[in-house]
């Protein structure tokens, strides 16, 4: 049961989809004039019809560039049964994905496989047109092999730029949960600080006052002053106590109405989007998360594709797999080495206030490295108020 992607990936979907499309439609209608075959019979349109229903589904179909391709490379050569058919248009645009989704090795490969498409369609062109001249062949196979030249090098200056934009992405998220947990800490060093003082001198007043009553020594007006003391040493507490946990909420609902488990299809989208390749699927029943777990799921997947894509090197391969059991929800993040690997830290900040985000909400986080890659698993309770009542 693949993950519950969000509106971004439908929407890239459904343009691919509308480009596929597209492009059938220019080739039929470029398709429609001459049939003839190596042969010497006719093509039907039939045929002419399923060749390029064929090849335009390869991008339609599958969300990863590489299937795709690899599967419209074949029908490039359709020009050898039949001249005037040629898969140009849709090859550009599977072409094109490949160079923006896909590691720089690989799209280099999909650009030197284009070379065979050029020459097929030019030796099939001297072949159903012997008066052309070579001067023609070898200027309309420069054309293509331009095309697909400035096709593919667009195709990498989007790829720079998403990789980009991604990067800039994670440093804002990383500098805010930064601010976050640098703010935690000095509410919580705040608490300490107002407890501690409040209750020095409540325990101080109140030893003084039971130390006078025992030697009879302790006027009236010495044991309302002192509990005075107390009452206003407790009410200044319970002020100061409030602003900082209202503080707290406050934050705590902003993070609620952030992202979720809905979000998580957009993470992944962004990850391929920088060429890395991303495996996702879920298993078990799904049920409604309270938003403070769902932010959490969030943060494991977001922090565990952070870390693949910083340590696993080009070619790497992440899995991430969602298990709803009867009272929890198992994430995991696991990703293969690929070339020019480095091993994933076994701490840092995010890790750290991962953890620490993870066993608030009752649940339990595992790092480490693998024999090939690097594991982040976390198990977080869907039953949140059995978990509260749990904890001590």
């Amino acid at each position: 049961m693949p993950l519950t992607v969000g509106p971004g990936a439908t929407r890239w979907h459904l343009v691919r989809s509308a480009v596929a499309a597209g492009a059938l439609a220019v080739d039929l209608w470029v398709w429609g004039g001459d049939t003839e075959m190596f042969s010497g019979g006719q093509a039907s349109a039939a045929v002419i019809v399923a060749v390029a229903v064929a090849a335009y589904s390869c991008l339609a179909v599958w969300r990863s560039a590489l299937p795709g391709y690899l599967a419209l490379w074949p029908l490039s050569f359709a020009g050898m049964l039949v001249p005037s058919i040629d898969t140009f248009a849709g090859y550009l645009v599977a072409l094109f994905l490949m160079a923006r989704t896909m590691p720089r090795p690989v799209a280099l490969m999909a650009l030197v496989g284009s070379a065979a498409p050029i020459a097929v369609n030019t030796l099939t062109a001297s072949h159903f047109h012997p008066g052309a001249d070579l001067v023609f062949l070898l200027t309309n196979a420069g054309l293509w092999t331009l095309l697909m030249l400035a096709t593919w090098t667009i195709g990498r200056v989007l790829a720079r730029s998403d990789r980009r934009l991604t990067t800039e992405r994670q440093w804002a998220d990383d500098a805010r949960s930064e601010a976050l947990a640098v703010e935690r800490l000095r509410i919580s060093r705040d608490i300490h600080d107002i407890v501690a003082h409040s209750l020095t001198g409540i325990v101080l007043q109140a030893a003084g006052a039971r130390a006078g009553l025992a030697r009879d020594t302790a006027s009236r007006q010495d044991i309302d002053r002192a509990l005075e003391s107390i009452q206003s040493a407790g009410e200044q507490s319970m002020r100061e106590l409030h602003r900082l946990l209202g503080m707290l909420r406050e934050t705590d609902e902003t993070e609620a109405r952030g992202d979720g488990i809905g979000e998580i299809g957009q993470l992944i989208d962004a990850a391929r989007m920088s060429g890395v390749d991303v495996v996702s699927q879920a298993s078990g029943e799904p049920v409604e998360l309270d938003p403070s777990i769902a932010h959490t799921v969030y943060r494991v997947v977001q922090e565990g594709l952070s870390n693949a894509m910083k340590h696993g090197g080009a070619g790497a391969r992440i899995e991430v797999t969602c298990d709803w059991l009867p009272d929890a929800l198992a994430v995991t993040v696991r990703n293969s080495a690929g070339l020019g690997s480095s091993s994933a830290p076994s701490g840092g900040f995010g890790l750290v206030g991962l953890r620490e985000r993870v066993s608030v909400s009752g649940g339990t986080l595992e790092a480490g490295p693998t024999a090939n890659g690097y594991l982040l698993h976390a198990t977080l309770p869907t039953n949140t108020r059995h978990a509260s009542k749990e904890r001590p």
